[in-house]
């Protein structure tokens, strides 16, 4: 019986759609400019999971936009009735942002790609949160 010779595609991605592209500058931005990539890409890294070296920068990068924006959702929080939903709300945004900040990156890809999907869930909250309060 004769194979069939295997598509490139993998999940209907061909090989070039899966590599991530490359960030601009690993600071964090005052404005927002790069937040939306960076949680996309975060959000997509289970799915294609990129070298390893990919991950420590994403790792780096969306680690350096919370601790940005900790301080800024700590505000808020100070700001509102203590007891409310949107004070709780931020509250725990915060707590699981420095949860996540406490572990480290591991080796694995696999685990290392979850640790930066769940960094980019954090940054994601953190990030609607901020910009709540502008």
């Amino acid at each position: 019986m004769q194979q069939r010779p295997r598509s490139a595609k993998v999940r209907g991605h061909s090989p070039a759609e899966a590599q991530c592209p490359p960030l601009k500058t690993p600071q964090p931005t005052q404005s927002g400019g790069q937040i939306p990539e960076l949680i996309q890409e975060a959000m997509s890294v289970t799915r294609t999971i990129p070298g390893l070296a990919r991950l420590q920068e994403l790792n780096l990068v969306i680690r350096a936009e919370l601790r940005h924006l900790i301080p800024r959702v700590q505000e808020q929080a100070d700001r509102i009735t203590h007891g409310t939903t949107a004070f709780y709300a931020r509250e725990r945004a915060i707590a699981d942002a420095e949860g996540e900040l406490s572990l480290g990156l591991s080796p694995s890809p696999l685990a290392a790609a979850l640790a930066v999907a769940a960094l980019g869930r954090c940054l994601r909250t953190l990030d609607q949160f901020a910009g709540d309060g502008q």
